[in-house]
């Protein structure tokens, strides 16, 4: 019984990966979703003032005349799949949007985690910021992981995820050379403990959702005996929730896996890369 389970669970997963078909009757429009948001942002900061700019575009004006920006991109995105649970997705962006309109507060250091990026992000970020205000975006923690991903790191607040800088970590006391260690470790400590859904060809990872990608990090995690893997392991990490694996020996295991990272990348909300990566000498590189 288990086994069977475990099938459907991961052939109902590979069917949200590969076909991410929206129904289009009962959707609101980007113009309609915006002004519940608006609406919605607005009961969430009482004494400031929000506004529409376009859709999926809003600004925040404090009670102090600060100004802050809200783009909607992808809670519309991730409600456009799942309009029946828009009370839920409305909920949990404005709750990550008020969070980032308010001061932040020391780095918390037993917070700190590694959030796997694709090389062109930090790219995607500073032509985005020059583009909508003129302005440098606020600096961030990288490190390289290989030829196309990095490391971003981040505080795990309760409603979002929040980029620091250089000066922050240098406030909060700690070096940037002993600061991969520190986020693995919070990292195992955040996760719900990763799970293997195994399917005939292409198997997933679970472990929540924010985090998925950052399992790279984790070394205990890729051993093929224990995956159960023909060949060395072989990985793709199209979105922040998906991370899906095979073998290398497991030739249409490799071919479906490829095309589950081209749907995945282009189709959903926090698309990371279509590449494929193999777990090799410890580490992941491109496939």
């Amino acid at each position: 019984m288990l086994g069977n389970s475990m099938k459907r669970i991961f052939a109902v997963a590979s069917l949200l990966v590969a076909l991410s078909v929206h129904a289009a009757s009962g959707v609101l429009s980007p113009q309609q979703f915006t002004e519940e948001f608006r609406a919605a942002l607005a009961a969430a900061l009482p004494g400031s003032v929000v506004t529409v700019v376009e859709p999926l575009h809003l600004t925040i004006t404090g009670t102090e005349g600060e100004t802050a920006r809200a783009f909607l991109d992808n809670a519309y995105s991730e409600y456009s799949g799942e309009a029946a649970n828009k009370s839920d997705v409305l909920a949990r962006y404005v709750a990550s949007f008020a969070e980032s309109a308010k001061e932040p507060g020391p780095l918390d250091p037993q917070q700190i985690v590694p959030v796997i990026k694709d090389r062109a992000w930090s790219k995607e970020v500073r032509r985005a910021a020059k583009a909508r205000s003129g302005g440098e975006p606020a600096e961030q923690v990288i490190e390289a992981l290989n030829k196309d991903l990095v490391i971003v790191y981040a505080e795990d607040t309760p409603q979002n995820i929040r980029y620091f800088g250089p000066k922050d970590l240098q406030e909060a006391g700690l070096q940037k050379d002993k600061l991969r260690a520190l986020a693995i470790e919070n990292l195992r400590r955040i996760l719900p403990h990763p799970e293997a859904v195994r399917g005939p060809l292409v198997s997933m990872m679970t472990a929540g959702s924010d985090y998925v990608p950052s399992l790279l990090l984790l070394e205990e995690v890729w051993n093929a005996d224990e995956l159960g893997v023909e060949g060395e392991i072989v990985i793709a990490v199209p979105t922040r929730d998906v991370l899906l694996f095979t073998g290398s020996n497991n030739k249409e295991g490799v071919k479906k896996l490829r095309e589950l990272a081209k749907k995945a990348a282009a189709d959903g909300p926090y698309s990371l890369t279509d590449r494929l990566f193999v777990y090799r000498g410890g580490k992941f590189e491109r496939f």
